[in-house]
This record gives C-alpha cells, sequence and structure tokens, in this order.
C-alpha cells in the first residue's frame, strides 16, 4: 500500500518543476519570521531543498492535504532553503538537522516534527497538531 502511494506520488512529483509552490507558501527571511514569532501565529516550517525528491513528494502531499482539509489553509507555511540556511545558527538551535523537516510552531513553542517522512498520515497529524494548538 505504502509503496503504491509512493510510486503514484513520485509519478506526480516528475510533472511539477523543483522549487514551484503548489500551495501558499512564504519564503523564510529572519524578519518575517520574528514577525510571525512573536504574534503568536501558528507557522509550519518547511526545510526543503529545491533538488530533494523527498522535499517535492511533501510538498504535493501538502498540496493535496490542503485541497482536501481547507482548515489547513488557516496555517502560514514558511519554506526554508535548506542551501541557505541548513547550517545556521537558527536551524541549529531549532535543531535540525536535515533537510525534508516540517516543524509546526505556535509562537516560539514548537507543537510537531515531521522529519523525512513523506506519508500523507504523518503530515495529516503534524498539520491536525498545528490547529489545534
Amino acid at each position: 500500500m505504502q509503496r503504491r502511494h509512493f510510486m503514484t506520488s513520485l509519478t506526480a512529483a516528475t510533472f511539477l518543476p523543483f522549487g514551484a509552490h503548489a500551495y501558499s507558501a512564504v519564503e523564510y527571511a529572519p524578519n518575517t519570521w520574528r514577525e510571525l514569532r512573536d504574534n503568536d501565529n501558528k507557522v509550519i516550517l518547511n526545510f526543503r531543498a529545491s533538488w530533494s525528491l523527498t522535499c517535492q513528494i511533501k510538498q504535493d502531499i501538502l498540496t493535496q492535504l490542503l485541497q482536501e482539509t481547507p482548515a489547513y489553509q488557516n496555517l502560514t507555511f514558511l519554506e526554508v532553503d535548506w542551501d541557505t540556511f541548513g547550517r545556521s545558527q537558527w536551524t541549529e538551535r531549532l535543531k535540525v538537522k536535515r533537510r525534508s523537516t516540517l516543524i509546526a510552531m505556535k509562537g516560539k513553542n514548537e507543537i510537531a516534527r515531521v522529519v523525512n517522512e513523506p506519508y500523507a498520515r504523518s503530515l495529516r497529524r503534524l498539520l491536525d497538531a498545528a490547529l489545534a494548538a
């Protein structure tokens, strides 16, 4: 079952250009993050690389989940370019060890985290936890 889902996602991912956002997301900048954090927003930090197939599959799954559950549109998605910020002090403070990491935050508090799990059920749990916070 998971293999079939993976192959379907893989096929869908090949038709979308890397780096294209199929869902509404804001590009990470330190000032943007501070503003969102200080206003106690619910933010999904998406540490991704444009060349990563796993990151692309997760993006496709997020797009599907956002279409299925309109309440997820109330969350702010912040795309963090791994190639630019992966080795930053901020990333180290958040204990992000690799690309393909999503962290749900509310203000300065971490709600949930998904690392390298390109599965709809994992991403849905993360988004549901963010909404419930």
